[in-house]
């Protein structure tokens, strides 16, 4: 109580210093490229400025003589949970949305109750982009309302009451325009199929109705819809009784509302209450998904222990999932999910990168029925306990879907969560600038919103909670699971909160658990960003262990409580993944290592952590990595850890180069997945950099490193009925061999781009998993014919992957003209691209060669405000911003960028963008700091390893390559 009194005397006195003197304020200075400074200001100041801000100094003085008793009463509780308005609740929202056109009509009864303490202020709510025709207040009841002032200031809606009480009803009219976004409500389309849809998460209810959507903020809703133009309607809800357009009311914070009105159709249901929707003229794309859908819902409901149509009373017992065609963003309605057409869809021919999209997008969509809905935040600072639960489940359902009868995977969803969720979070987490898990202070502003939502939370936090459930688990228990079957039953549609979930945790604790149910150990892995690497020394008996803080730039000490597991040669077990002990500081191992002996720390990589040895050890892991006997005693995912951590090591300056890239070239004994996707994620940092030293050099390390595979496996299947790794597998490694310029994967490639019956028209039987190598590669080695071709293969595709992996390919042109009109493309209007394919052309041109990220980031900073129009608003053009951060190269393109980021008013129009962009530029700086201190070294190690037969063998492929050119 105290902490709160201390807390609400200085909100009173900071407001007194506002209101007195703006003047004293400090000036922003803009940010410059060299700064390690936060982009974000400490996020404790947040709360009370804003709440100071929305109070307004009739607020002030009352406060001033409201005492704060030791106990908090209802005003009080009031006060500190909302940020739109202090003081102010809303008990119910009755809302009528009627379409006219491409505009909404809309009608808001809204149910007030305010405190004591602030009842002669202004009633306040956030509406986005309305036109406000009318506001009514009664006090009670609507009976005796009337005209009240109101004005529609910086997205913020406030109403004077004509008299002052404590319990009003506000009837506001207006109206709003139809949106293209993805976002509010909005419309969607392409080709002949049309649809409203309306999605208010996570800050865009305020763009539907006025409201204060702050997620603790829970109340009653009750929506109608009418004239929505289509048949079929779905919301969360049942219809009301003696209505067609009026739907139940449901309790929860505004954003959890959803809506689709359509005329799709019904493929085969899945499941009992469960139906799968999709375009007319969409063809036998669905079963697939059909047969995922069911294994996950019932899946689901077994994980969870709670069923799905019991979730919330009065709810649709339904559960429809339609795939849209041209948008794709988080959906968290209840009995509606709405998943972009290509993560839900594919042809029974289709690829086995779709397939593994596809199983992971439909696993996590399904999830946020409990893990968003069912549970949901109390702030946005906790969304990273939802979206960890909900991958953790997702991929819980998923494995168990991929998992034939006699138990061998068919795709190998640990491989996936291995190299996607923990190796992916660990690249990004090791930005000076990336986001804790845990912010520690509530977060309201949209931007920071974005940011938080988007940011490294949707890989960290599964990964985060595997550690945990391996440190407080065991072989039996699931304690993630157990934990959130407790919430589901504790807590159901409340807010959720970092104790709520610690409590959870607490209570499914097994007994003699590696931290004695101390849970205190993990804040330390939620309220910092990066994570530890472990320094591992040999001595006369035994190693030695040791910890520091892992980043891209010199970064302060941090200890963490560490799960250690390990194996030696002598003895060696890669599948106990369960840790051994939990280090602090420093740990003493004692064993006997002979001289060729390895040890290996972080079994299967599945603790958050990276592992760095002394010399001597790396060398022994080298030998015997080398050697293609011993390697195989060397778990795969250890393989691929091992490789992960050298290679970043060595970008951090905390390794050489000669040890990484010495791990590296023993990828010439290497087949599997996991390793390879560690390989090309690290290996085209590297390539892409020293391309602008010498576009010829990386090849050699393609040389070395493809040989057993190119070998084995070849870049054509020789069989329709590969194993689905391997076809993962090949993919990944021609697309890298072929834009990496390795001649035997070009031949390849231009070999089978053309029909063999044709050779004006794309082959249609090129394997679908290695189409985009295919197309890629033929783009950039051939002329406008190619182009010409791949359109008129657009214009037949019946499958929105398939059009997408043809769009992406345009993007590998190296002609300068044809990539600037591309780009020019993705903004006009008149063109029949939807939302995502724009964004998805801009980025694979970002990517694609230095010269096409050089036209990518001037495209951004000349055509900004169009690019947030007609990419679908501010989370795409952040989006775009953070492509373009990954894909600067060198000096001159980060002053281009700086000097754009701080030219915010004139040029660059940002809008609220600003604070990514100042992200990306630390993003950008630290990128910076390797090619100024390490890309030398990468370069020459690179340059002087190479293959003794490295001419012979690059002039016999060149000659076969040309004749292949010179035959079409």
């Amino acid at each position: 109580m105290a902490r709160t009194k201390f807390k609400w005397q200085l909100i009173i006195y900071l407001s007194l210093i506002v209101s007195n003197d703006a003047r004293s304020l400090p000036i922003l200075k803009p940010l410059t490229l060299q700064t390690t400074d936060s982009v974000y200001p400490n996020v404790i100041q947040e709360a009370p400025i804003e709440t100071i801000e929305a109070l307004t100094k009739d607020t002030q003085n009352e406060l001033k003589e409201t005492k704060i008793n030791d106990t908090r009463d209802f005003q009080h509780e009031s006060l500190m949970r909302s940020n739109v308005r202090p003081g102010q609740e809303v008990r119910r929202y009755t809302v009528e949305i009627k379409r006219n056109g491409d505009s909404f009509e809309g009608r808001a009864v809204i149910d007030v109750q305010l405190t004591e303490a602030t009842r002669n202020n202004p009633i306040q709510f956030n509406a986005v982009d309305m036109r406000i025709n009318n506001v009514l207040v009664g006090v009670l009841t609507s009976a005796n309302a009337v005209e009240a002032d109101f004005r529609l200031n910086n997205q913020q809606l406030q109403i004077t009451p004509p008299q002052s009480a404590t319990s009003y009803v506000v009837i506001i009219e207006y109206n709003f325009d139809l949106s293209d976004a993805g976002v509010g409500l909005y419309k969607g389309q392409y080709q002949d199929t049309s649809y409203v849809a309306m999605n208010l998460f996570p800050t865009h209810a305020r763009r539907v109705f006025p409201c204060m959507d702050e997620p603790n903020l829970s109340t009653i809703t009750t929506f109608t819809f009418e004239d929505m133009g289509y048949d079929t309607v779905f919301t969360n809800a049942m219809l009301a009784p003696d209505s067609e357009t009026t739907y139940r009311a449901l309790e929860g914070p505004p954003f959890l509302w959803g809506m689709i009105a359509h005329d799709f159709r019904t493929v085969v249901s899945p499941a009992t209450n469960v139906h799968l929707y999709v375009r007319q003229d969409v063809g036998n794309q669905g079963d697939f998904a059909s047969t995922a859908i069911r294994s996950y819902y019932l899946a689901l409901n077994e994980w969870t222990g709670k069923p799905h149509d019991e979730i919330i009373a009065n709810q649709d017992g339904s559960l429809h999932v339609l795939a849209l065609p041209d948008v794709s963003k988080d959906w968290y309605a209840l009995s509606t999910v709405c998943i972009w057409e290509p993560y839900v869809l594919m042809e029974n021919t289709g690829s086995v990168l779709q397939r593994k999209v596809v199983i992971v997008n439909i696993a996590e969509a399904m999830s946020k029925q409990w893990f968003g809905y069912a549970l949901y935040p109390e702030n946005w600072r906790h969304q990273w306990i939802i979206s960890g639960l909900s991958s953790y489940a997702g991929h819980h359902v998923a494995k168990e879907f991929q998992t034939s009868p006699d138990d061998s995977p068919l795709i190998d969803m640990d491989a996936i969560f291995l190299t996607d969720v923990i190796q992916e979070s660990l690249l990004r987490d090791a930005y000076e600038n990336s986001l804790p898990l845990d912010p520690g202070d509530n977060i309201f502003i949209e931007n920071r919103i974005r940011l938080n939502l988007n940011g490294i939370l949707n890989y960290k936090a599964a990964a985060i909670l595997r550690m945990f459930n391996l440190i407080l688990g065991d072989d039996e228990t699931d304690v993630i699971q157990r934990a959130s079957r407790t919430l589901l039953i504790s807590r159901p549609l409340q807010p959720l909160n970092l104790q709520n979930f610690y409590d959870s945790i607490t209570s499914e604790l097994p007994e003699d658990n590696l931290v004695d149910s101390n849970i205190d150990f993990m804040q330390s892995w939620l309220s910092n960003n990066g994570y530890p690497v472990v320094n591992v020394r040999q001595t006369q008996n035994g190693v030695v262990l040791s910890q520091q803080r892992f980043g891209f730039t010199t970064v302060s000490q941090i200890n963490y409580l560490v799960p250690i597991s390990y194996t030696t040669s002598s003895e060696p077990n890669f599948d106990d993944i369960q840790p051994e002990f939990m280090m602090d500081t420093t740990h003493e191992l004692n064993f006997l290592l002979e001289d060729d002996a390895w040890v290996i720390f972080n079994l299967q990589g599945q603790g958050y952590y990276r592992v760095n040895y002394d010399d001597h050890l790396w060398d022994r892991i080298i030998a015997a990595l080398e050697d293609p006997e011993t390697r195989e005693i060397i778990h795969p995912f250890n393989r691929a850890s091992l490789l992960d951590d050298a290679l970043n090591l060595a970008r951090a300056g905390r390794l050489d180069y000669d040890i990484a890239l010495r791990m590296a070239l023993t990828m010439e004994h290497e087949l599997d997945y996991p390793v390879w996707r560690s390989y090309v994620r690290n290996m085209d940092f590297v390539r892409k950099r020293i391309a602008t030293l010498d576009e010829e050099v990386y090849v050699r390390m393609v040389r070395r490193t493809i040989a057993l595979f190119e070998e084995e496996f070849g870049f054509v299947p020789n069989t329709a009925n590969e194993p689905d790794m391997l076809r993962l597998t090949r993919a990944l490694v021609m697309d890298h061999a072929c834009r990496s310029g390795y001649d035997p994967c070009v031949a390849a490639a231009v070999d089978l781009f053309y029909d063999p019956s044709d050779n004006e028209v794309v082959n249609p039987n090129i394997p679908s998993d290695i189409r985009p190598a295919v197309y890629c590669t033929m783009v950039k080695v051939g002329d406008e014919a190619v182009i010409d071709a791949l359109r008129e293969r657009l214009v037949i595709e019946p499958s929105i992957y398939e059009r997408v992996v043809i769009l992406e390919s345009m993007a590998c042109s190296d002609d300068q003209e044809f990539i600037s009109s591309l780009l020019e493309e993705t903004i006009d209007g008149a063109n029949e691209y939807t939302l995502e394919e724009r964004m998805k052309i801009f980025a694979a041109v970002a990517s694609s060669s230095s010269q096409n990220s050089r036209l990518a980031l001037e495209f951004l900073t000349t055509r900004t405000g169009t690019i947030r129009n007609m990419y679908g608003g501010p989370e795409q053009l952040d989006e775009a911003i953070f492509i373009i951060a990954e894909n600067i190269l060198d000096a001159e393109m980060a002053s281009n960028f700086n000097v754009w980021v701080n030219s915010l008013e004139s040029i660059s129009n940002l809008g609220d963008s600003n604070i990514a962009a100042a992200d990306a530029r630390r993003m950008i700086s630290q990128n910076l700091v390797w090619n100024n201190n390490r890309m030398e070294e990468a370069f020459d190690w690179i340059q002087a390893n190479h293959a003794p037969t490295i001419f012979i063998s690059s002039f016999l492929v060149t000659l076969s390559l040309l004749m292949t050119l010179f035959n079409y």
